[in-house]
């Protein structure tokens, strides 16, 4: 065997001394180079883990902006309710089977469901319920402290509700299981009516259980604005009731529509098409024959059909559909031949019960023979060869600039998601003699 002289084992120990010097700054630099990575650039990163980690946090719903009626009658409000949800990690095993069990006849669940949920245990949240009743609240709270079973959240919730019932469904409209605007108002309207939610934060310990509670952090929920509308109840009532009363008498299939506006400001006082949907059970098919039709169907052809069917009755007839105005469009000609001096109040006109046109015969509403009559007369009995002569004495071209002039080219702008974005007409290009007269 080899033996190493004094001055080798003094260099071996130097080299030795050396590398491991090298080596301890090497692992010290890389972990120091690290911590100030993890310190420095990936802080915000690690800080949300955390936070995530130790606070759960629960949303506190805001309460929906109520609408109500010019003269002041509830339509639309926001009603407390509950929501049960669970974390089956915190239940005791003993009590899985049994809270299932429990649980399930309370808030009218399957079981098997249940069970599977609670099973899961290392799941921190799940949803048995939304939106329950204070009775089956107080249900679930008492069996829980009954048997001491943490683990289940009794959240406080709101959900929508119309006090009116059956009434103005078409005009409000209605939201979904998450209070957001779906239809009518309530979808026009729905970033002014949507509040603006809170929340509580709640520590947890390193096995998800919640912490004392002097570690809670609340933020209130803010509520939505209210919205005042221009219908006035006592009108729309009528309304309603006379349309539906009219509807019924003769046999309409497509529903009856009715405006009703205030002459001196366009304010609309009460609009409907009936019949109706109730807005508190809008996906419920109110006609009869209609609702037979589809639960007659099955699969994918019944949810198509369904959802047909209740496109149907949502929409909002009195804005989405064109219509051919009638005599209500004498007002306009009347209109146009004053404004225009082709004609005055006091010009007389001829009704002989009838009157030919391009060879085109036109009659007098109900028979009726007029005789001589004065502008105003033939106004106030809306006589058809009247406003034949009326019409060609203002003459196709004025007449279609005082069809855009009264915006009739246009959309109103009505505050109410569906309105038509255009009407059909005639320009004067397009315009025949008996188009220009009737």
């Amino acid at each position: 065997m080899r033996h190493l002289s004094p001055l080798q084992t003094k260099g071996m120990r130097l080299r030795t001394r050396l590398l491991a010097g090298v080596l301890a700054v090497g692992c010290l630099g890389g972990l120091v180079g690290r911590l100030a990575v993890l310190q420095l650039v990936d802080a915000d990163g690690y800080a949300a883990r955390a936070s995530d980690q130790q606070l759960r946090g629960a949303t506190l719903p805001a309460a929906r902006g109520e609408i109500t009626s010019a003269d002041g009658a509830l339509l639309a409000a926001s009603e407390t309710c509950w929501t049960i949800r669970a974390a089956p990690r915190e239940l005791a095993d003993e009590l899985v089977e049994p809270a299932a069990k429990a649980l399930s006849g309370i808030l009218e669940l399957d079981y098997a469901e249940t069970l599977e949920k609670f099973s899961v245990r290392t799941s921190n949240d799940c949803l048995l319920r939304r939106r329950v009743s204070r009775e089956m609240a107080d249900a679930v709270r008492a069996w829980c402290q009954e048997h001491n079973a943490q683990g289940i959240q009794i959240r406080q919730d709101t959900r929508r509700v119309y006090p009116q019932g059956d009434f103005m469904g078409g005009l409000l409209g209605f939201t979904d299981v998450d209070n957001a605007g779906l239809w009518g108002l309530e979808l026009y309207y729905n970033k002014e009516l949507t509040g603006q939610n809170g929340q509580i934060l709640t520590a947890k310990n390193a096995w998800g259980y919640d912490m004392p509670t002097h570690y809670q952090t609340l933020q209130e929920a803010v509520p939505g604005n209210s919205l005042t509308l221009t219908i006035d109840v006592e009108i729309q009532h009528w309304l309603e009731s006379a349309l539906s009363a009219a509807v019924q008498e003769h046999h309409v299939a497509e529903r009856g529509v009715g405006i009703v506006m205030d002459v001196q400001t366009g304010a609309v006082l009460a609009m409907s098409c009936q019949p109706d949907y109730d807005p508190n059970t809008p996906r419920r098919l109110i006609d009869d024959d209609v609702r037979a039709a589809v639960d007659a169907l099955t699969g994918e052809e019944r949810s198509a059909a369904l959802q047909k069917a209740q496109q149907a009755q949502w929409r909002n007839k009195a804005i989405s559909d064109l219509y051919e105005p009638g005599s209500v469009f004498k007002l306009i000609t009347a209109a146009a031949a004053l404004d225009s001096g082709a004609c005055k109040p006091t010009d007389y006109f001829v009704c002989a019960g009838k009157i030919s046109v391009a060879g085109t015969r036109f009659r007098c509403a109900n028979g009726h023979v007029h005789g001589a009559e004065t502008f105003a007369q033939g106004l106030a009995v809306s006589c058809n060869p009247c406003f034949i002569q009326i019409g060609a004495r203002l003459g196709k071209e004025r007449f279609c600039d005082y069809f855009a002039a009264f915006g009739l080219r246009e959309p109103t702008g009505i505050d109410l998601p569906g309105e038509i974005k255009r009407s059909e007409y005639y320009t004067a290009d397009r315009m025949g003699p008996v188009n220009d007269f009737v």
